[in-house]
């Protein structure tokens, strides 16, 4: 009773820490003198632990290649197609075939089809290769490449458009204000040419009345002589 007693503490029993046997290695942590059940990074919560990696070779018709994971990685990021019941398809690699036996080329190959199970008689034969999916998705990225490539092209012949079209009125701005500057000039060189030819008109006027004065002063001396 006090054996007991002293083994509870608040209503649940509290059990001996005992010792793994020589050779036991803890599979958390990788080292040997605890249980995996007090394992210390279990109870601190590190779950970030680095895997070991392994010794398994791939066996040939058994395991999956590396290769083999690459292209299922591959073919999963094809969208999958409707199937003729309306629902979505499911992708899977044929591994026998009843029309073909061994001889198929469809072993191997990864094909859609239809995502109800086999004893489901609404089931349709929606049988559809990947590859042909998957040329499809290429054919849809080129042309929105060659679509994107297209209006990248556009928007920047538009661009330089308006470029011949800023410089085309500059240029036309400038040549309105050359000839506006030279029609300026024009203007100067008339008004100063008009009054040059007043002011020699004038000079000669009284050159001419000079001329006058001393003819009538010369004929009166002439008359007074007389």
């Amino acid at each position: 009773m006090e054996e007991s007693q002293s083994n509870t503490q608040g209503g649940a029993t509290k059990r001996k820490e005992s010792t793994p046997p020589d050779g036991y290695v803890c599979r958390l942590c990788s080292v040997p003198g605890h249980w995996i059940q007090v394992c210390p990074t279990k109870k601190t919560g590190d779950k970030k632990r680095k895997r070991k990696p392994s010794d398994h070779v791939p066996v040939p018709g058994k395991d999956p290649s590396p290769e083999d994971v690459a292209e299922a990685q591959k073919m999963q990021e094809i969208p999958p197609p409707k199937c003729f019941c309306g629902e979505t398809s499911r992708l899977n690699k044929v591994k026998r075939s009843k029309a073909g036996g061994d001889n198929s080329r469809a072993l191997g190959k990864y094909f859609f089809f239809c995502s109800k199970k086999r004893d489901d008689e609404t089931q349709c034969r929606f049988a559809r290769p990947a590859d042909l999916e998957l040329n499809k998705m290429k054919a849809r990225a080129g042309n929105k490449a060659a679509q994107k490539k297209a209006e990248q092209e556009e928007s920047a012949q538009k661009r330089k458009e308006t470029k011949q079209i800023k410089k085309a009125k500059i240029d036309q701005s400038e040549k309105k204000k050359q000839v506006e500057a030279a029609a300026e000039e024009d203007n100067d060189d008339s008004s100063s040419s008009s009054g040059s030819s007043s002011s020699s008109d004038e000079e000669s006027e009284g050159e001419a009345k000079k001329v006058d004065s001393s003819d009538s002063n010369s004929s009166s001396s002439d008359d007074d002589e007389e």
